[in-house]
């Protein structure tokens, strides 16, 4: 596989998490009222969206761009929503449709969001931290898809646990196992790696 390539220019912060109920709650709103509401529901939906990309895509334009899809889907088709409680889950596999539509369209590579680089380090240890953000970029590209979205969900997105169980539809138990598997797998081949050096 190969590396994924750095976006150049000044990168945005990620939206803060947004428990679960505040979204259903959301939902409710932006289903019975106007473009406000709506507008705060998507904003608030974006960091789900952009990690169900991530998880598929990687830290691309293409990610970002799945992301938006899946916004413009959800702002499209929000009023054939039923239940406003099922809405995670419904903008999550939304979202991972958007990304496996973009994915069909380009070839894959290996990524992971994070900052790759201390601005007060100096040219060595920039080198060297950049060096080890791509070994653990290929690292994680490697990981089964189950196991590689809890772990955006988690550290890229910031979500609980338990949102994450809802997000995915999975228990909590299961949420809790998936990430403790990929962070065992991540040990093991990053250990392998250094040992090789």
């Amino acid at each position: 596989m190969k590396a994924a390539p750095m976006r150049s220019g000044p990168q945005q912060p990620p939206p803060a998490p947004v428990p679960m109920e505040h979204l259903v709650a959301l939902a409710r709103c932006a289903r019975a009222g106007g473009r406000p509401e709506l507008e705060e529901l998507l904003r608030a939906s974006a960091g789900v969206a952009h990690a169900a990309a991530r998880a598929r895509l990687g830290e691309s334009l293409a990610a970002d761009g799945a992301a938006a899809d899946a916004l413009a889907r959800v702002a499209g088709s929000l009023h054939q929503l039923r239940d406003a409680q099922a809405y995670p889950r419904w903008l999550y596999r939304i979202a991972v449709r958007c990304a496996l539509t973009h994915a069909s369209a380009r070839a894959p590579f290996v990524a992971l969001s994070g900052k790759e680089r201390d601005p007060g380090a100096g040219p060595a240890a920039a080198a060297a931290s950049a060096e080890r953000a791509r070994t653990v970029r290929a690292a994680v590209a490697t990981l089964p898809r189950r196991w590689r979205e809890p772990l955006y969900l988690h550290f890229v997105e910031s979500l609980a646990y338990r949102e994450i169980a809802a997000v995915l539809g999975v228990g909590l138990s299961t949420v809790s196992r998936r990430i403790q598997r990929a962070l065992d797998r991540l040990r093991t081949r990053l250990e392998k790696h250094d040992e090789r050096r």
